[in-house]
């Protein structure tokens, strides 16, 4: 899933100033410009890989940025290992040694000597690239004062989580593991360090990517991507979220900086594993944690998510079948998997993978998209051993439902596990306003040739007919009248882009849609400084309501503003700000704060927003001689506010109610935040906001 991490800024780094007298605003002031320069600084450094598609493209940015570093001498000595480990792994406090592999407590002596009774542990197997004394072989980010009778133990062992354990200290865990079918040795760290050991291994395989590696069960032989297998992938995604950054990975990876000149960006960036290699490969990273990039459903009032399926773990909405052989399909290493290749032999199959029935009587549109890999297939066969269908007709039995075949443009990857995004491919217009329809994806191996076939982030979203608006719908196409009797999904003459003027701020509330004008002249996206909103021209203006909005207008959701009587303004996950009293900005923050609420009042000439902080040029408004939409002091043009309610949005208890067995919690951005929840508490503990549970969007106050 994509995830927000919040930096923590450390405590001894204000150490210098505890000879001071400080008043507690001295401190808040320190705190602010320090926490600023490091912030400034490290996005300064990671300026190459802002914007950069997710996947390969981003895990090879990343190996560009951080590949080229100081080689540090191995060993004893001031200049060298131990003289590092006196920066990075010391307790400056008491001197005493940080070991992630045993709990013995060590001391240091003089920088640069060696611990007695601890080795310099590489954490990722220096035998795993065939031992060659390179950067990899130096390189700070990953070697460790370790625990020599720990460091022993594990060897060269895989990480895994272990089903039986052999030695144990408390710390590290030595064992068996099943993987890819397989008991092996492998070494478990405690849960305290497994993130630690999840992000240095990212790291380590994005560094040295170009490294001839040798098979170790977690990687590949010659891989630049993905580089690691997808079980392995699926571990330390798994121990990144469960293990968040420490405050010492934090102060250890701004040491390892200092010498080394290179940074772990899985620490600084956790979310970074995400994109390249989880849920939002098909995504955009961008550093002010902006969602752009594929697979995203823009969820508004109009908007209903019928699927949105990672297969993390399970099946989800989907049911496999199989009508040829047992060959069924699965979740394994968090993606759906089929193949009747088994055994080193080829076996007949027909599998299929299919969707709870879906309801589109109201939709004028809809449109699939999703992940996959296929190899091994018989040559020019692809397309026939590898379907997405659909069906208004089917009950339970594939052989008497009529499918339709949905061509998404099939190609076949002969190299490596690779996915590739079908993009939006549309449902065919004869299965609109209809209910019960199925989807399917048909997997047919071969007793000559069995090939296999993977799937992720299956997302089928709908939007409202144009004329959504009679309740019978017993009239034909052709019928659109007054009486709203047009045929289901067409009916009616609701026009439901409409956003219409606000002239009273009291009809506002909650959940509705806004799009924030002047004049002809609507609201954008954030500027490419991120200091304003740009400027639309184009919307098309009638009788006190937008009729028609261009490409690239900005939608705003209401939420609750952390002041009473205010708003918060949610455009696309992010939420407007009065970002100065010496600047006319206007940010977009990642949560509600007094300068993100916003009082709207109605007065002759437009309305004033006014953001509730302390930032005196803190009015939303239109500047006409540098067209954009800013903060300032009273001095440039009124806004208008046009609106309409969400008239999708169902209440919580409503979803809650309806859903008899667990349910997946959305981020309107199609983030997934909860898996399987139970229904009764889905929404426990989240911040107040919009999500889509159960294909509906809700609101949580």
């Amino acid at each position: 899933m994509r995830y927000l991490y919040i930096a923590k800024f450390c405590k001894h780094d204000f150490e210098r100033y505890t000879a001071m007298q400080i008043t507690k605003k001295n401190i808040c002031f320190i705190v602010a410009i320090l926490f600023s320069a490091l912030a400034t600084a490290q996005s300064q450094y990671y300026t190459s890989v802002d914007g950069v598609a997710g996947g390969a493209t981003l895990k090879n940015a990343l190996y560009n940025l951080i590949k080229v570093h100081e080689r540090i001498s191995y060993g004893s000595g001031t200049a060298s290992t131990w003289g590092a480990f006196y920066s990075t792994d010391r307790n400056p406090a008491t001197n005493q040694v940080y070991d992630m592999y045993s709990s013995e407590v060590r001391y240091f002596g003089d920088k640069g000597s060696a611990i007695s009774g601890m080795n310099i542990e590489h954490s990722l197997p220096k035998s795993w690239w065939g031992g060659t004394k390179n950067d990899a072989y130096c390189d700070l980010h990953h070697l460790n004062p370790s625990d020599q009778n720990a460091n022993s133990r594990k060897g060269n062992f895989p990480l895994a989580e272990l089903e039986s354990v052999s030695w144990d200290n408390g710390v590290t865990y030595v064992g068996k593991a099943t993987i890819n079918g397989s008991s092996v040795s492998a070494f478990e760290p405690c849960d305290e360090y497994k993130g630690d050991f999840a992000r240095t291994y990212m790291y380590m395989f994005t560094c040295y990517q170009n490294l001839s590696f040798e098979y170790t069960w977690m990687n590949y032989e010659n891989s630049a991507y993905p580089t690691l297998r997808p079980w392995a992938v699926e571990l330390l995604l798994k121990w990144n979220k469960q293990d968040p950054v420490s405050q010492k990975e934090i102060d250890r990876n701004n040491a390892v900086y200092e010498i080394q000149g290179n940074r772990n960006p899985y620490i600084d960036y956790p979310q970074l594993a995400e994109y390249v290699w989880g849920d939002s490969v098909n995504y955009t990273f961008n550093l002010d944690g902006a969602v752009t990039g594929g697979g995203t459903p823009v969820v508004d009032a109009n908007t209903t998510v019928h699927i949105m399926e990672a297969f993390s773990s399970d099946l989800g909405q989907f049911t496999a079948v199989e009508a040829v052989g047992s060959y069924p399909w699965a979740v394994k290493y968090g993606v759906a998997c089929v193949s009747s290749y088994e055994s080193s032999v080829n076996h007949a199959a027909e599998s299929w993978l299919i969707s709870a029935p879906i309801d589109f009587s109201n939709a004028g549109e809809a449109v699939i998209s999703f992940e996959y890999v296929t190899r091994y297939n018989e040559s020019g066969k692809l397309a026939e051993r590898n379907q997405l269908l659909i069906s208004d007709n089917y009950t339970g039995d594939v052989a008497t439902a009529s499918w339709e075949v949905i061509d998404f443009s099939i190609v076949q990857n002969n190299t490596d596990w690779t996915y590739t995004s079908t993009g939006e491919v549309a449902i065919p217009a004869e299965f609109l306003g209809k209910d019960g329809v199925t989807v399917a994806f048909k997997y047919v191996g071969t007793e000559s040739k069995a090939g296999t076939w993977q799937l992720k982030n299956v997302i089928l979203t709908s939007k409202k007919g144009e004329n959504d608006g009679g309740d019978d719908n017993t009239g034909d196409d052709t019928d659109d009248g007054d009486d709203n009797t047009g045929s289901a999904g067409n009916g009616g003459n609701y026009p439901f882009d409409k956003f219409t003027l606000v002239t009273d701020a009291s009809t506002l509330t909650v959940g509705d849609s806004i799009i924030i004008a002047y004049t002809d002249i609507v609201m954008g996206a954030q500027s490419e400084t991120g200091k304003y909103r740009t400027s639309v021209q184009g919307a098309v203006i009638e009788a006190g309501a937008i009729t028609s909005y261009p490409e690239g207008t900005q939608k705003i959701v209401l939420e609750e503003g952390s002041v009473d009587g205010t708003f918060a303004f949610n455009a696309d996950g992010l939420y407007l700000a009065a970002a100065s009293s010496s600047s006319n900005y206007i940010y977009s923050n990642n949560e509600i704060s007094d300068d993100a609420s916003w009082l709207i009042d109605i007065a002759a000439d437009g309305a004033v927003v006014t953001a509730q902080g302390a930032f005196t040029r803190n009015i939303l408004q239109y500047n006409t001689s540098s067209p954009r939409f800013s903060c300032y002091k009273g001095t440039q043009k009124s806004v208008t506010i046009y609106a309409k309610s969400p008239v999708s949005t169902t209440s919580v208890e409503d979803v809650l109610v309806e859903a008899e067995t667990a349910v997946d919690v959305y981020t309107l951005q199609g983030v997934k935040v909860r898996a399987a929840a139970n229904p009764s508490a889905a929404l426990e503990g989240l911040p107040g906001g919009f999500y889509i549970v159960s294909g509906k969007k809700v609101y949580k106050k």
